[in-house]
């Protein structure tokens, strides 16, 4: 695991039954329930490839801000306290941590500096997943912001990404971690497609695009927007309760079995 590497996500849910079902029917996830110390569930999400991501019920605080269900991705760093120190610093926000996580791993909720938020990650209970993967895992991470020159600076500090325009996206942004491994990319959204928050977009496969489209649709979602870049058509979508999430298909003969990760007892993970 490189510093920079995304290893994992999941969804602050404000209807953590109806929602696990809405995903399960689009992506066949089945549950694995853990208990976090405040009593409350996180709920492990699976296909036959392995762990996928999770559900847990928003916290009440939140849930009074009147704030959607929203997905949250999960990048790795050498040291939690380090990251956060470097995100004040860049004109970012800790919201909560550092936290203990999972036996020896740490976590906080950072915000960038237009309030899109991520959690950073240290440890070796998560893994990175490679671009392409099967139907209903995670595929890709991108950031959605009305001004990328107001980020760059803030996450080429704290990942030692490098930020670069890429002509296969339509004028959006490629983000190398130092490896020179592409893990991301950074594109601006009007804020009619965007909506009023800046954020962090988690892609997943499905195996056929026109389906999972009716099926979002039958099951109470919504298709906001629906784009292509060379080779590939991305469609951004909203759960029932307004969780911003993309899909697209997944490449033919993508593998439908493997080992899930290996951590499975969730300590203190209370944040948005």
């Amino acid at each position: 695991m490189a510093k920079g590497d995304f290893v994992w996500c999941d969804l602050s849910s404000i209807r953590v039954v109806e929602t696990k079902s809405f995903y399960g029917r689009l992506f066949g996830w089945t549950y694995d329930r853990l208990t976090q110390p405040d009593g409350t569930a996180y709920e492990v999400a699976a296909t036959p490839a392995g762990e996928a991501g999770a559900i847990f019920e928003m916290p009440e605080t939140f849930q009074t801000l009147g704030l959607p269900s929203f997905w949250m991705p999960y990048i790795a760093v050498d040291s939690v306290e380090t990251a956060c120190e470097q995100a004040r610093r860049a004109g970012g926000k800790v919201e909560v941590g550092p936290l203990a996580w999972s036996g020896e791993d740490r976590i906080a909720l950072i915000r960038d500096p237009l309030g899109a938020g991520f959690t950073v990650h240290q440890g070796r209970g998560l893994k990175p997943r490679s671009a392409g993967e099967a139907p209903g895992q995670r595929a890709w991470c991108a950031l959605y912001v009305s001004d990328v020159s107001a980020v760059r600076d803030f996450y080429e500090t704290l990942f030692d990404w490098r930020i670069s325009t890429d002509p296969m996206l339509s004028g959006g942004y490629r983000v190398r971690n130092a490896q020179g491994v592409a893990v991301a990319d950074i594109l601006e959204l009007s804020d009619e497609l965007r909506g009023r928050y800046q954020f962090w977009g988690v892609h997943f496969a499905v195996s056929d695009l026109p389906e999972a489209i009716g099926e979002i649709e039958r099951s109470g979602g919504e298709i906001v927007y629906r784009g292509r870049s060379p080779g590939l058509s991305t469609v951004l979508a909203k759960d029932p309760d307004g969780a911003a999430f993309f899909i697209r298909e997944a490449p033919a003969g993508a593998a439908s079995g493997g080992s899930g990760l290996k951590w499975k007892t969730v300590l203190g993970l209370l944040l948005i």
